[in-house]
């Protein structure tokens, strides 16, 4: 707020005055709010336009102080109750007051700059003597010219399927049972083994039967996997 106001004990913009007696600098009773309401109807006299913002900062302003004022001279008079001094509580009022405001000021810079960019709309270059001379070219030199353009693509050879169809069956069926044999051997005179390694240079159906067989080991009581801390190894060990 950039209007000012002058008093015998204060001179200086109003929302300062404000935050001066809630931090205890000066004292309410010292102010005439009178003074500084006469002070801004006489500047209001003076302005050629209203200022609406200003305006209602001012209200906002001098009614906070009309309520520390009340609430204190009743606070003092009461001195022997166990009733807060209001300037604490309001006080935390303005904290959230200019927390707010530098906010909103914030803000309107930030839109004030973007107001400023400015976009030039870039425009095609043509040149516009360009000329292309069509009395040469018949249906003939077309037909001719178009496979060139739009070569036709090679029927290729369904082999892709036949490949996949010999893949599966070449493929080994790997049964759970045969590698719930195989970890119980690799356990064999070992204190455990880490299940990274038993996944070592398997391929996905392998890993799969691997991990089957561990569950159904685990389920069966004979090993116990041990983490020492999250997302660690997994250590397997024979129960």
């Amino acid at each position: 707020m950039d209007y000012n106001i002058q008093t015998q004990k204060y001179e200086g913009p109003l929302d300062l005055l404000l935050d001066l007696i809630t931090r205890k600098k000066i004292n309410i009773s010292e102010i005439s709010i009178i003074e500084i309401t006469e002070q801004y109807l006489s500047y209001v006299d003076e302005m050629e336009e209203v200022d609406l913002e200003l305006t209602s900062d001012f209200i906002s302003m001098a009614s906070k102080l009309l309520e520390i004022k009340s609430r204190y001279i009743l606070y003092v008079k009461n001195s022997s109750s166990e009733e807060s001094d209001p300037r604490e509580e309001l006080f935390r009022q303005l904290e959230e007051y200019q927390k707010y405001k530098q906010i909103t000021e914030l803000l309107i810079d930030g839109i004030d700059e973007y107001d400023k960019r400015y976009y030039r709309k870039i425009e095609p270059e043509i040149d516009e003597d360009v000329s292309f001379d069509l009395t040469n070219i018949t249906i003939e030199l077309i037909e001719e010219l178009l496979p060139k353009i739009f070569p036709k693509e090679k029927k290729k050879e369904n082999t892709r399927g036949n490949e996949k169809l010999e893949t599966i069956v070449k493929k080994p069926i790997i049964h759970v049972e045969e590698k719930i044999q195989s970890i119980r051997k690799y356990l064999e005179g070992k204190n455990g083994v880490y299940f990274d390694k038993i996944l070592l240079s398997c391929d996905k159906d392998e890993k799969i039967a691997n991990f089957l067989a561990i569950l159904e080991l685990i389920k069966l009581k004979e090993i116990v996997i041990i983490q020492d801390k999250f997302l660690g190894k997994i250590l397997i060990k024979k129960s």
